[in-house]
């Protein structure tokens, strides 16, 4: 006896759906709305916050005045030393900045080493994370800034010690400060250029930043330009640097767009799902409405209430989903994944165009099924039992 009526659970189980679809229909497809929603909602935070922590990054690192480099810099060309001469005897010069670089096998990861001459202005441009208070100090006695991805995947701290391979064998050096850095997910370290030339003697400059005299740029822009003429270098404005970076970014994650017409379609789906199914339900209780006096305008009003009313809640519960879920991505994922940290930051412009498009999409969904609902004919549905 038991047995027999433990084994009603799963029959009932699947008359209860089949009788109860609608209910059903419209969780589901609203549960479907919801996590497209959500999913919009966590990657555009996500892309946001790091588009602002990497334009204050770069905004604050990109402090020189014009930034000079050879012709084909992309390809490896660096600076002749007499041009490097030429530059630094310039009077409109007020401070220099020089860097030369390399990249060494640290760990199976392929770190850029940096030797640096940087003038007070660059140093002012680093974002130290930690080791801030005695940084410049050190660095200036031998010691290295460690980027934030290569002290996360090292486990480094100020204090600790590092292993440099060189074709002398390794180099121990200290470690300074660790500071914040989106340029290389495999981490980069800043030496001073003294310290760098007794390891690697005779390497050319790569690259000079300049700060002009007075503030007067265009009198510094003019002398480097002469010198164009006798060297083959690039002259570059931080601003359009800064905005070349921008652009790139933009591009490399032009994919959120897709995904936010995506969430859209996939909205308007769930939403007219929903509604078909109510409609196809709700047609004896419409037709009644439509006996009692309610008119065609009438019976489509209250089909779009209901779809606005859906996808309003639908949006309302996706912004804290995708706040959690770009929180998840901020703090976790993307601190396993690349090593670094960013500020989190919600932009309450993208909140509201999320729920816009879930009005959007309830309101375009809505469209149909209140056309047809309005114009059938109300006679066979109350000739039904």
């Amino acid at each position: 006896m038991y047995t027999k009526v433990a084994g009603i659970g799963r029959p009932y189980a699947r008359r209860s759906m089949i009788a109860d679809r609608t209910r059903h229909a419209v969780f589901l497809f609203g549960l479907i709305v919801n996590l497209a929603l959500s999913a919009s909602v966590g990657v555009g935070v996500m892309v946001e916050s790091m588009r602002g922590s990497v334009n204050t990054w770069l905004s604050d690192l990109l402090n020189a005045d014009l930034y000079v480099a050879a012709e084909g810099f992309d390809q490896g060309a660096q600076l002749t030393p007499a041009l490097v001469a030429d530059v630094t005897r310039l009077q409109s010069i007020d401070a220099i900045s020089r860097y030369r670089e390399r990249k060494v096998p640290i760990n199976e990861r392929r770190v850029e080493v940096i030797g640096a001459h940087l003038a007070e202005p660059s140093r002012q441009g680093f974002a130290l994370l930690s080791g801030a208070s005695s940084a410049w100090q050190a660095f200036d006695e031998g010691g290295v800034l460690v980027s934030e991805p290569l002290a996360w995947h090292l486990g480094l701290v100020p204090g600790d010690t590092l292993e440099l391979p060189t074709v002398d064998g390794p180099l121990v050096v200290k470690v300074a400060a660790v500071f914040r850095d989106y340029a290389s997910e495999h981490g980069r370290i800043f030496m001073d250029e003294r310290f760098y030339e007794r390891v690697w003697p005779g390497q050319p400059l790569n690259t000079l930043a300049l700060f002009a005299r007075d503030g007067d740029v265009e009198a510094m822009r003019r002398e480097v330009s002469e010198l164009a003429a006798e060297h083959a270098i690039v002259i570059t404005s931080a601003g359009a640097i800064l905005r070349e970076s921008m652009a790139v970014f933009d591009r490399t994650f032009r994919i959120t767009e897709v995904l936010r017409i995506l969430s859209l379609i996939v909205a308007f789906i769930g939403v007219l799902s929903a509604l078909m199914a109510l409609q196809l339900e709700r047609g004896k209780e419409y037709a009644v409405l439509r006996a009692l006096g309610l008119t065609r305008g009438q019976i489509a009003g209250l089909i779009s209430g209901e779809s606005l009313l859906m996808g309003l809640l639908a949006a309302c519960v996706a912004l804290p989903v995708g706040i959690l879920m770009a929180w998840v991505l901020i703090e976790s994922v993307q601190r396993r994944a690349f090593g670094w940290t960013m500020p989190f930051g919600v932009d309450g412009v993208l909140l509201m165009q999320t729920v816009l498009v879930g009005l959007l999409a309830a309101g375009l969904a809505a469209l149909y099924p209140a056309w047809r609902s309005a114009h059938a004919d109300p006679a066979p549905q109350l000739r039904e039992d």
